[in-house]
């Protein structure tokens, strides 16, 4: 039985060197893949933060040559005196001040007038409510009586 017993042994002994074997083999795979895959998530937020930049700055470009064709244009389209300009600008300052007072009684005149109008249409609907439903009457249990 000891040949037996060695044989069985020996086969233990290589069947365990072969699992270990595979284990660390599987293991190291799986280290490996470990590692592409972080390098990989690395790469794409690398990527994604660039084109985050990108994108950010044509829109700072854009805006600033939107706002220097409309500056160039409203130069071009606008050209007066330095002396017109402060005139026109102190004409302009004159009548919105009027205007803007007298717009602003207009606005609350006309929130007044809604507000009572409103109030009527109120009254009227309440009064209607109370000639539909006529009260009911005290019951004996009521805490109130």
């Amino acid at each position: 039985m000891t040949v037996e017993t060695d044989a069985l042994t020996e086969a233990a002994l290589r069947f365990s060197a072969a699992i270990r074997a595979e284990r660390t083999n599987a293991l190291d795979t799986l280290s490996a893949e470990r590692e592409a895959t972080l390098q990989l998530i690395k790469t794409l937020r690398s990527e994604n933060q660039r084109r985050a930049q990108q994108r950010s700055g044509r829109f700072v470009v854009g805006f600033l040559l939107g706002s220097a064709f409309g500056a160039a244009t409203t130069y071009v389209l606008n050209q007066r005196t330095s002396e017109e300009f402060r005139l026109g600008l102190a004409a302009r300052v004159e009548q919105t001040s009027v205007s803007l007072g007298a717009r602003l009684k207009a606005a609350f005149e006309v929130g007044r007038r809604a507000a009572a109008t409103h109030e009527q249409e109120l009254w009227t609907k309440y009064r209607q409510r109370l000639a539909e439903k006529p009260p009911a009457p005290p019951r004996e249990d009521d805490p109130l009586i």
